[in-house]
């Protein structure tokens, strides 16, 4: 591992103009996906890729709260609420439409749902695909081409992508188009291991998120956004009431039935509804995912204990047939949002026809191994 490289994006953050927030999302988004979606990874010789789809969609996730602010919070230095004049942030007027339509209807939480589970009403789509398409060129024609440009004085000389692919002209109306369709970015494979490895110190609070914070303020010319607000905007994620809503009335079917469930972790019985909790596997504050395999029945006691440690491998593996039992379930009643989530989160863009439960069942094992060999967090065993 070359930690030239580290020493090069800390140049980067510290010394890099800064005219937009672009390159703080840019980092921050592909810390985060070589740290989350290692299934979804290509090796290349020295380079690795990604697809570019996840880019644009930590770019929808970072921007949404920002955008849908009850005041007006610039992103770009001289950006103004007069969108008609003075710079602007390029893709903001797409994003309207989209915050306008679901403002009363659940704000980014209820967007993030359908548009994860392939439910976005058709009304909405197409200015939805003007949106991530007007993301995708704003990151690969901004900040990716110019990032490093001042120590390197070459353009896409940290980043790049397939500048082949072209999307279709209607653009992407949910998450699996978007991450099917978008292309691929590319990265060195010393960069992506040091993301891997310290990527959390690098996007943490004394760096990229509190540069992105810091910038805010400055550009600010109302005095009224502070660094705190924006912190707060910055780590807000879509809520998880209706994930795991959806995932306990599938459970309760089972009772409805006069049948009972086992914990997923101690095999003991769940003889009633009051007795489960629905547990993130990968807590949802290290991992932030409410997909539906990742929401399995547990015994209250047992959940309180677990916390948000991460199953230790032992434990994951003599619950093998329990979890696979359990998304078996969830296949079984629900195959669209499940075969949608699992493939993006898990499997890789494409579902095999045999064996996938194995196959997925590995990948969970590997991130879990992640968490705790590479990013220390604890594990926990009963």
């Amino acid at each position: 591992m070359d930690l030239a490289q580290y020493r090069r994006i800390n140049t980067i953050i510290e010394r890099d103009s800064a005219d937009a927030t672009y390159k703080y999302a840019l980092l921050r988004g592909v810390i985060e996906i070589c740290q989350q979606s290692s299934h979804l990874r290509e090796d290349d010789g020295e380079q690795v890729s990604f697809p570019l789809g996840l880019l644009v969609e930590k770019w929808l996730l970072y921007y949404y709260p920002i955008f849908a602010a009850p005041a007006f919070i610039p992103q770009k230095n001289g950006e103004t609420p007069d969108q008609d004049a003075g710079k602007v942030v390029s893709f903001r007027k797409h994003f309207a439409p989209v915050i306008d339509y679901y403002r009363d209807r659940g704000g980014i939480s209820v967007f993030y749902n359908d548009y994860a589970r392939g439910t976005m009403p058709a009304e909405i789509q197409p200015a939805f695909g003007t949106l991530a398409k007007a993301i995708r060129t704003t990151i690969t024609k901004m900040p990716m081409k110019h990032l490093g440009y001042s120590q390197s004085k070459e353009h896409y000389s940290v980043f790049d992508y397939d500048r082949s692919y072209r999307l279709s002209r209607e653009g992407p109306a949910d998450r699996e188009s978007l991450i099917e369709n978008s292309g691929r970015f590319f990265l060195s494979r010393d960069l992506c291991t040091i993301f891997e490895h310290f990527g959390g110190f690098i996007s943490g609070e004394e760096c990229l998120l509190k540069k992105w914070a810091e910038f805010t303020a400055a550009a600010d010319r109302t005095g009224t956004v502070t660094e705190e607000c924006m912190l707060s905007l910055l780590t807000r994620t879509p809520t998880t009431e209706r994930a795991i809503a959806d995932a306990r009335n599938i459970y309760q079917s089972v009772f409805a039935e006069e049948r009972s469930l086992v914990c997923v972790w101690s095999g003991r019985p769940i003889n009633s509804p009051a007795a489960m909790h629905i547990d993130h596997v990968l807590p949802f504050s290290v991992w932030k995912n409410n997909d539906l395999w990742n929401l399995l029945p547990a015994l209250g006691t047992v959940n309180a204990h677990k916390r948000d440690r991460i199953p230790d491998p032992a434990l994951l593996e003599s619950r093998r047939d329990c979890i696979i039992g359990y998304w078996d379930f969830l296949h079984d009643h629900a195959p669209r949002p499940f075969e949608r989530e699992i493939a993006v989160s898990l499997l890789g863009l494409e579902i095999p026809q045999n064996d996938w439960q194995d196959l997925a069942f590995n990948h969970l094992a590997e991130k879990c191994a992640y968490l705790i060999h590479v990013r220390g967090y604890e594990a926990w065993a009963i």
